[in-house]
């Protein structure tokens, strides 16, 4: 796991990888520089760690989101309005942004969020309850519900 920090924010977040190589590759494909910001990282390592645990967290963090479009930074914000260990369906959240048609768009909106779990856009699925897609892949996003609760197998 890694998390990208500018000094205006938390810029990216990679989930878990089986490998620390899988982490690196990721992150060269999106940075040609990293320099440590040690002030903006202070203590998210720690909540990352209580999340995984099963605690509730509240990541209250500077978010750096430059690059987004309005409609990605509206969806994301919905996204961050559904409570942990519930989950809210993609034709709900194209609703809440204007327009109940715009499903897909929701969906590539999610895809695109550099900050999973702290923009739990894990916690979006298909209105017939299936799990949906997930950047990380289906079995990471079926896990982070699963540690919220929301699943129970």
């Amino acid at each position: 796991m890694s998390a990208v920090a500018s000094e205006r924010g938390l810029h990216m977040i990679t989930l878990p990888r089986q490998k620390i190589e899988e982490v690196q590759e990721e992150l060269r494909r999106h940075y040609l520089e990293l320099l440590r910001e040690e002030e903006v990282l202070k203590g998210l390592a720690r909540k990352f760690q209580e999340y995984f645990e099963g605690k509730p967290v509240e990541f209250r963090i500077r978010m750096d989101l430059i690059g987004a479009t309005p409609f990605e930074l509206k969806v994301w914000d919905v996204a961050m309005g559904i409570p942990r260990g519930q989950v809210r369906s993609y034709e709900w959240v194209a609703k809440q942004v204007g327009n109940k048609k715009e499903v897909r768009a929701v969906g590539q909106a999610l895809s695109r969020n550099r900050l999973p779990i702290i923009i739990p856009c894990h916690r979006v699925i298909r209105k017939e309850g299936d799990l949906g897609g997930f950047s990380a892949g289906v079995q990471m996003k079926r896990l982070l519900l699963k540690i919220e609760g929301y699943l129970i197998c």
